[in-house]
């Protein structure tokens, strides 16, 4: 069977914030390097994975120089929103990274009235960094909010960390598609040969 690995038109979204779904692009143990699969390979990656978290308009431009900042972004925030749900402190290099991030985004933006007569920070449009900064503004507007943070969670069986949204709070997978499905055959693998052996003896 062939694997095929996803791209920035396909990967599944199930990170449930933008911040997340950047940290997703890779598949990869914590701290991996190089990664396995990087899903942000070319600028026009960034621009079509942009466009479907909702950071960016559809064709957008980007470019080389977004593409670089779009990857430290995620270097930057991965070990501070990682460390979160983890229940540990954020290494402070990271943390100051992430904040510099922020600063260049705040620097760039400006005010400007929105349809529900509110004041939002925007970015042109034609900027291929746009969406790096829009995508450190979430992450600290993430680390900012108790609520979305006491669901945060990394998948059982993957590196991707994720929003618990569901009822009970008992998800335990990025996706039941995926990585929670997959789970599921190996315990009934298991179960079939713990029979097997037992109907042996």
């Amino acid at each position: 069977m062939t694997v095929t690995n996803p791209t920035a038109a396909t990967t599944r979204l199930d990170g449930g914030h933008p911040a997340l779904e950047l940290l997703n692009t890779v598949y990869a143990p914590p701290l991996l390097v190089p990664v396995e699969h990087d899903m942000l390979g070319t600028p026009e990656d960034l621009a079509i994975w942009a466009a479907r978290v909702g950071v960016a308009e559809a064709g957008a431009p980007s470019s080389p120089r977004a593409l670089r900042a779009a990857r430290a972004l995620r270097a930057t925030a991965d070990p501070v929103l990682r460390a979160v749900a983890e229940d540990r402190a954020p290494p402070p290099a990271a943390l100051a990274g992430l904040e510099q991030a922020a600063r260049r985004a705040f620097a760039a933006a400006t005010l400007a009235p929105a349809h529900d007569g509110t004041q939002r920070w925007t970015w042109p449009a034609d900027d291929p960094m746009t969406p790096v900064h829009r995508l450190a503004l979430a992450a600290v507007e993430l680390l900012g909010d108790a609520g979305e943070l006491a669901r945060l969670h990394r998948c059982d069986a993957c590196c991707w960390l994720y929003l618990d949204h569901s009822r009970g709070r008992g998800r335990r997978w990025c996706s039941m598609a995926d990585c929670g499905g997959e789970a599921k055959k190996r315990r009934y693998v298991e179960k079939r040969r713990a029979r097997r052996a037992a109907a042996r003896r």
